[in-house]
């Protein structure tokens, strides 16, 4: 999978949009578009065949739960003191 950027700009940017045409989404539902848009993209998708297809969604799903479970240890952990200025950007974890 590419190198991406995760930004709170990037989840307000989204949700901003979802609530464009949902008013006064909420998470789930914001969740729900996402799950939507991946799904009808890669049905459409007409350069792969049916059986890359089907291992693109189950590489999807597989890194969508590896963000999660990133998210939730990070959420579990003491909070660090702040840093100052300090900053950067979430990548997933190496495969071994």
């Amino acid at each position: 999978m590419a190198d991406i950027q995760l930004s709170p700009q990037l989840f307000q940017d989204i949700h901003q949009a979802v609530e464009r045409l949902h008013p006064n989404a909420d998470t789930g539902i914001v969740l729900q578009y996402l799950a939507a848009v991946s799904g009808y993209l890669l049905g459409s998708e007409r350069n792969m065949s049916p059986a890359d297809k089907e291992a693109y969604l189950t590489e999807l799903c597989n890194f969508a739960e590896r963000v999660y479970r990133d998210v939730q240890g990070q959420q579990q952990r003491p909070a660090a003191p702040p840093a100052g200025d300090a900053f950067g950007y979430w990548e997933p974890p190496k495969k071994d």
